[in-house]
């Protein structure tokens, strides 16, 4: 791990940061007992939503590939009909009308992605912030109902919450313009997660991963995953690394050191151009291997 000082002619507060390397990541992927279960590997569920089904559908393949024992899928009444047969069987599919019971017996919840921006969203979001006891990934439309509706909340919370902001996202829960941000994305992200008492990965082509104390910055990628569905790739497999025992902050760091990976692997092969966000989840399943 390389770490890099900010320190200059004058001090800057986000001081040092580090850097995941290779050499690193095997650490979070130890050989497993011959009699581990399921069990013991965690529940990550995924919520869904109506408005673009289909990144929650990518969100739980990318899961599945997390080492994760339990990938569960809500759903929308009006969506979990024609998700069966869509994703795959070793997805646990639930049909989904309320923030309660067996949803919230889970080590990780990841929700936003493909939800639609909603005041009832968002009152699932502060549901979750009060009864939720693991760790909270809040993506895509979580994020922009936070925005719209009322970032505060996060300040009222019983549970470990991720954030997952693409610079546009952030600007719009810091209501900072991109340009700003752009201009010095650690400090952004650091002062946010101070605040807010958050690990944030403020996504970018070098994402910038912190909670408030470590920072971390995300080296790995290639321009085969500037396409629409890695950023849910990315909640998914985040997703699932928490729920099998890795901590928010690292879990942040390996989550997106290995989605940059998964999408160096694809562009060797397929190329930078043709890699969909269905590939990039093949891809992860050797990403992982190396580091086994």
């Amino acid at each position: 791990m390389k770490y890099v000082d900010f320190y200059g002619e004058a001090p800057h507060e986000a001081g040092a940061f580090s850097v995941f390397e290779d050499g690193d990541i095997a650490v979070f992927f130890p050989k497993r007992r011959r009699d581990l279960h399921k069990g013991a590997c965690g529940t990550a569920n995924i919520i869904g939503g109506s408005a673009g089904v289909g990144a929650s559908f990518l969100a739980a393949g990318a899961c599945l590939k997390s080492g994760a024992g339990y990938t569960k899928l809500y759903l929308p009444p009006t969506v979990y009909p024609h998700a069966i047969g869509s994703v795959s069987p070793a997805c646990i599919l639930r049909e989904f009308s309320a923030v309660e019971g067996e949803l919230l017996l889970a080590d990780c919840i990841a929700v936003g992605m493909g939800a639609g921006v909603s005041e009832e969203l968002y009152a699932d979001i502060l549901k979750l912030l009060h009864s939720f006891q693991g760790t909270l990934v809040l993506d895509a439309d979580a994020l922009n109902a936070l925005a719209f509706y009322g970032v505060e909340a996060l300040k009222r919370k019983n549970c470990r919450v991720i954030v997952t902001p693409h610079p546009k996202e952030f600007s719009r829960l810091t209501k900072k313009p991109i340009g700003e941000i752009l201009e010095d994305p650690i400090t952004a992200a650091l002062r946010f997660a101070r605040e807010y008492e958050v690990t944030v990965i403020l996504k970018n082509y070098r994402s910038v991963i912190t909670d408030g104390e470590r920072i971390a910055l995300n080296v790995t990628g290639s321009p085969a995953l500037a396409k629409g569905g890695s950023g849910d790739v990315l909640s998914g497999l985040l997703a699932g690394t928490v729920a099998r025992g890795t901590a928010p902050f690292d879990a942040a760091a390996v989550s997106s050191f290995l989605l940059g990976k998964a999408g160096e692997l694809a562009a060797l092969e397929m190329g930078e151009y043709a890699p969909d966000a269905t590939d990039i989840i093949h891809y992860l399943a050797k990403a992982i291997a190396r580091y086994k």
